[in-house]
C-alpha cells in the first residue's frame, strides 16, 4: 500500500477556510485562529492557535501543529502532528492526553510538509516526519482521516526507507491515571468511568484486538494481520473512536461505521436548596441486554453520570435491564426499549439518605468550608477520585457555605473547617434510611491575624501535565481553606483562577494573579515559580517562556521575561547544596547553580519539622539532601538575605491546599483589596510567617530606637539587648508545646521554652492565645534570630485528613537581622556544623 502523492494546498488560512466554507454541512478541517475557536469541552482541552480542528457532525479532533517547540504540557513535549483532544460532539468531554503516532520514535517539526484535502466524502490531514529518532534513515508519514457521518477518525501511518520493514508497529497513548487499559472484542480501549471518556482503537482488518504495553505512553501494539510490510516500507491504520463509555464504544465499533442512536439516561436524585449549594447527582447506571426469547441476561455495563445525574451511551437497539446505585439511594431497577431514534430515560428515585449543612461565620453569614465525613465504624465514605471537584474521595467543599451531603445509613462524625483561623466545629449524626438531617453550623474565627493574610504561591491542576486535577475543585479547595492570595502556577504554562472565581462569583474573596511554575531539568535545581506573568490564551506556553537544560539560564529567563516586569521569582523545593557548589551532586564541591541566587526573590524551605532537628550530626546522603531550611538557614549565614517561604506544591485536591501556608504582612485584611503589587514586596522583603496552622507573631524591639521590627526587617541593639515579643495563637483544633529562638541558625539553649519546662508561658489547651511573652535576648556580635513553634507529639489529621494531617502543628518565622555595633548587619559566616561545598580556592581563601 503506497502513501497517497497528494499536492500541497493552499497557503495554510485560506486552505482551511476554503475546506470549511466549501463543505459546511459535512467533514471540515480547519486551522485554528482567534476568530475561529474550537467549541470542545472537558479537563484535558491543550489546542492553541496555529493547531488544526477536524469535525464533522460526530466528533471533534485537534491535531498539534507539527513544530519543534509544540509541546501539550510538562509530560507531553514534541508532540507535533499527535491528536491532542478528541471528542464527541455530544457531549463534549475530552479526558485524553494525547494520541501519538509512532509513539514519539519520529519528529514532526516541518509545518511545510502539512498536507491536506478532501478525498470524497472525507477530509485529511498528513504530514511527513523531519527525523527518525532511531537515526536509521527510515521517514514516517501520518495521516488523519475523517468521514462525513463517521464516529471516528482514521489513522494511517507509513514507515518509508531500506530499513522500514523491520520498523515495529505501534502507536503511543497518553490516558492518565483514571484510565484503565482494556480489550473486548476486536477493539482495545482506554477507559476512565468516573471522568466519563472511552477512546476506541481498531484496526480495520483482522479481528484481534491491538495489544497494551505498559509505559508513558501506553503503547498500542499492532499484531501482523493488522500490519502490512514490503517494498521497503511498512503501514498499520488504526480507528479512534471517542464514546462515553464501553457500552456505548462497543455498540458503534463492534456494529457499523454509522452511530446508534444516542440514548439520555437522567438521575434526578433529590436535592433541595438553591443553585448555590454544593451537591451532585452522582450515580453509576448499570446496564445490562436481555434476550426476550431466552429471558437470560449479558454481563453488565457502567456508566457514570455527571454532577447533574446525566449520562449518555449510544445503544444497539433492544430491551436493557437499568438499575443505577448512588451514595445516600435505595437501588432502582427498570426495563427499558431502546430504540433507532435518540431518548432521554428519566430513571425512576427513592428519597436520600444523609445531611444538609449551612455553614456560617459568628455574624451569621454563610462562608465557605469545607467538610470532612468519617465513619465510625469502616472506611470513610468516597464521592469521587481526587482529582475531581466539591465532592473529593470524604471531603465536601462548599464555596458559598451550604451543601447537601448524600450518605448511606450509618454513625458518621462530620469536621467542618475553614483554615487554621477559624474553629472546627465536630459533629455526630446517625443517618437513618431515606432522612436527611438538618445541620447549622458556626465557625468562629478566633484567631487575629489583622495585619497578615494567608498565602499559597504554590500548587497545580490538570494543566501542569503531571497530574489530572480538576482546575475548578483547586480553586474550591483554596477559599475552603481560607487561602486570601494565591497566584496560579501550573507547570510551563501561564493560567488563571480568575474565570473560576467569577463563575463562583468569588472573586472578593481570593486575590488571585496569572503565574507559572517553569519546570526543567536536572532535578529538583531546575523548578522555579514567577507571578505575575502576563497570559496570552490558547498560546504556546500561555505566552510564558521555554525551560532550558542550566538553571542560571532559565531562572534569569524567567526574572526577565515580560520585558524584566517587576514579578516574583521563587525557587521551588531545592537542594540547595547541588545549587551552591555540587552541580552533580556527586560530593565533590565544583561551581554549582551559585547564579541562581542572585535572581531568587524567595526559597522554598519546607519541611519546617527541620528547624527542631539535628540535621549536622545525621546529615542526609548529597543526592537526597531535602532539607531546605537548614541549608537556607547556612546561606542567611553566608549573607545571602533570601527569605524563605513554604507551600504545599498541591497536585491532587483531596486536602491537598491548605497543610501549609505563609502569612504575608499586608495593608489590607480584605482579600477584595490585596494587591500584587504588594504581596511581592512584602515577600521580597521577608515579612513572612511560615505554618502548617499556628499563627505566630514576631516583634522585636530594643533600647536604641522606637522603631518594631518584624520579621525580614533590621533592628539597630547598640547594647545587644533585643526584647522579642512572641504570641501564638490557634483554633481549637490545633495546638503547640514548644516555642524557640534560634541566633544565627542555631537553637538557643537559654531560650527553648516548652510546656513541660516553663508551664508559666504557656495557656490552656483550650485557649486560642497558645503563648505570649517577651523574651530578652543578649547580643554580642550581629545575628538573625528566628522564632519557630510546634506542636511535638500533636497532629492535625482529622481536619487536614490521614495523608497530610500526620505532620505536627508548627510555624516558623523569617529571621529579623540585628545589627549591634552600629555598622550594619553582619553575617557571621556560621555553616552550622555542615560544611558547604566549597571549590578548593574558596576553601583556600577561607570564603
Amino acid at each position: 500500500m503506497q502513501p497517497p502523492r497528494l499536492r500541497r494546498s493552499l497557503p495554510c488560512v485560506c486552505a482551511f477556510l476554503w475546506l470549511s466554507a466549501a463543505f459546511a454541512t459535512g467533514a471540515e478541517i480547519r486551522v485554528i485562529y482567534p476568530e475561529f475557536e474550537p467549541d470542545i469541552d472537558g479537563k484535558e482541552v491543550d489546542w492553541i492557535y496555529g493547531d488544526y480542528l477536524m469535525k464533522n457532525d460526530q466528533i471533534s479532533v485537534t491535531i498539534a501543529a507539527p513544530i519543534a517547540t509544540r509541546d501539550a504540557n510538562l509530560t507531553i513535549r514534541g508532540i507535533g502532528a499527535s491528536i491532542l483532544d478528541l471528542t464527541l460532539n455530544h457531549p463534549s468531554n475530552d479526558q485524553l492526553s494525547a494520541f501519538i503516532p509512532t509513539a514519539g520514535r519520529y519528529q514532526f517539526h516541518d509545518p511545510s510538509q502539512v498536507q491536506i484535502g478532501r478525498d470524497g466524502d472525507a477530509v485529511f490531514w498528513q504530514c511527513r516526519s523531519s527525523k527518525s529518532l532511531a537515526g536509521d534513515g527510515t521517514t514516517a508519514i501520518v495521516r488523519y482521516r475523517l468521514v462525513d457521518g463517521n464516529a471516528f477518525v482514521e489513522t494511517t501511518v507509513w514507515i518509508e526507507g531500506d530499513t522500514a520493514e523491520t520498523v515495529k508497529a505501534f502507536d503511543g497513548v497518553r490516558a492518565d491515571r483514571s484510565f484503565e487499559m482494556e480489550q473486548s472484542g476486536s477493539v482495545a480501549y482506554c477507559s476512565d468511568a468516573f471522568f466519563r471518556q472511552t477512546i476506541g482503537f481498531k484496526s480495520p482488518i483482522g479481528t484481534e484486538p491491538p495489544q497494551w504495553k505498559n509505559g508513558r505512553p501506553a503503547e498500542l501494539h499492532y499484531s501482523d494481520q493488522h500490519v502490512q510490510r514490503g517494498d521497503a516500507m511498512t503501514t498499520w491504520t488504526v480507528l479512534l473512536y471517542p464514546a462515553t463509555s464501553p457500552i456505548d464504544l462497543l455498540a458503534v465499533a463492534e456494529g457499523s461505521h454509522r452511530s446508534p442512536a444516542m440514548h439520555t439516561f437522567e438521575v434526578p436524585l433529590q436535592i433541595p436548596g438553591g443553585d448555590q449549594q454544593a451537591a451532585v447527582r452522582r450515580a453509576k447506571i448499570s446496564l445490562r441486554t436481555k434476550t426476550e426469547s431466552e429471558n437470560t441476561a449479558s454481563t453488565p455495563f457502567t456508566l457514570q453520570t455527571d454532577d447533574q445525574g446525566v449520562a449518555h451511551a449510544r445503544l444497539v437497539p433492544g430491551k436493557y435491564i437499568v438499575w443505577y446505585t448512588a451514595v445516600g439511594n435505595t437501588p432502582f431497577v427498570q426495563i427499558i426499549k431502546s430504540s433507532d431514534q435518540p431518548q432521554t430515560i428519566r430513571l425512576g428515585t427513592s428519597a436520600t439518605s444523609g445531611f444538609s449543612a449551612t455553614v456560617t461565620d459568628g455574624d451569621g453569614t454563610p462562608i465557605p468550608a469545607k467538610a470532612t465525613v468519617y465513619a465510625a465504624n469502616g472506611d470513610p465514605p468516597d464521592f469521587g477520585p481526587d482529582s475531581t471537584r466539591t465532592f473529593v474521595k470524604n471531603c465536601v467543599y462548599a464555596v458559598h457555605g451550604q451543601m447537601h451531603c448524600p450518605l448511606d445509613p450509618g454513625t458518621y462524625e462530620i469536621h467542618f473547617s475553614r483554615g487554621p483561623e477559624y474553629n472546627s466545629v465536630t459533629r455526630q449524626i446517625q443517618v437513618g434510611k431515606e432522612t436527611i438531617t438538618e445541620l447549622s453550623v458556626q465557625l468562629d474565627r478566633v484567631v487575629d491575624t489583622r495585619g497578615w493574610v494567608s498565602t499559597e504561591l504554590h500548587s497545580h491542576s490538570s494543566p501542569s501535565g503531571d497530574n489530572t486535577s480538576d482546575q475548578y475543585g483547586r480553586v474550591e479547595n483554596l477559599l475552603c481553606e481560607h487561602l486570601e492570595f494565591a497566584p496560579c502556577t501550573e507547570h510551563n504554562r501561564i493560567s488563571s483562577y480568575a474565570p473560576h472565581l467569577q463563575q463562583m462569583q468569588l472573586s472578593h474573596l481570593m486575590a488571585t494573579c496569572t503565574g507559572m511554575e517553569l519546570t526543567g531539568n536536572p532535578l529538583p535545581a531546575n523548578h522555579q515559580n514567577s507571578f505575575p506573568l502576563h497570559h496570552h490564551p490558547h498560546t504556546q506556553n500561555g505566552g510564558g517562556p521555554r525551560v532550558d537544560p542550566n538553571p542560571v539560564v532559565q531562572i534569569e529567563r524567567l526574572a526577565m521575561w515580560d520585558g524584566g516586569s517587576d514579578k516574583l521569582v521563587q525557587m521551588n523545593h531545592p537542594n540547595l547544596h547541588q545549587i551552591y557548589g555540587d552541580l552533580d551532586v556527586d560530593g565533590t564541591p565544583d561551581k554549582g547553580f551559585r547564579g541562581m541566587l542572585k535572581w531568587m526573590d524567595v526559597i522554598e524551605v519546607h519541611p519546617l519539622e527541620t528547624i527542631f532537628q539535628d540535621v549536622a550530626s545525621k546529615p542526609p546522603n548529597v543526592r537526597e539532601m531535602r532539607i531546605p531550611l537548614f541549608q537556607w538557614m547556612q546561606l542567611l549565614n553566608q549573607g545571602y538575605r533570601i527569605p524563605g517561604v513554604v507551600n504545599t506544591d498541591a497536585h491532587y485536591n483531596h486536602h491537598g491546599s491548605g497543610w501549609l501556608r505563609n502569612w504575608f504582612a499586608s495593608s489590607t485584611d480584605d482579600p477584595a483589596a490585596i494587591s500584587t503589587d504588594e504581596m511581592i514586596r512584602q515577600a521580597e522583603a521577608g515579612h513572612i510567617v511560615m505554618s502548617t496552622g499556628p499563627f505566630l507573631s514576631v516583634v522585636g524591639t530594643s533600647k536604641t530606637g522606637e522603631t518594631q521590627a518584624i520579621p525580614g526587617d533590621d533592628l539597630a541593639a547598640e547594647d545587644g539587648q533585643v526584647n522579642v515579643q512572641v504570641t501564638v495563637q490557634c483554633p481549637n483544633w490545633l495546638d503547640v508545646n514548644r516555642v524557640a529562638i534560634f541566633i544565627n541558625g542555631r537553637r538557643s539553649e537559654k531560650h527553648d521554652y516548652t510546656r513541660k519546662n516553663s508551664p508559666e508561658l504557656f495557656a490552656d489547651s483550650d485557649s486560642v492565645v497558645k503563648f505570649d511573652s517577651t523574651i530578652t535576648v543578649q547580643l554580642d556580635a550581629d545575628a538573625h534570630l528566628i522564632v519557630a513553634t510546634i506542636g511535638e507529639g500533636m497532629t492535625m489529621d482529622k481536619v487536614m485528613g490521614e495523608q497530610y494531617g500526620k505532620r505536627p502543628p508548627i510555624a516558623v518565622s523569617n529571621p529579623i537581622f540585628v545589627d549591634v555595633d552600629g555598622n550594619g548587619f553582619q553575617a557571621n559566616g556560621d555553616e552550622l556544623g555542615l560544611p558547604l561545598p566549597k571549590s578548593p580556592h574558596e576553601a583556600s581563601s577561607g570564603k
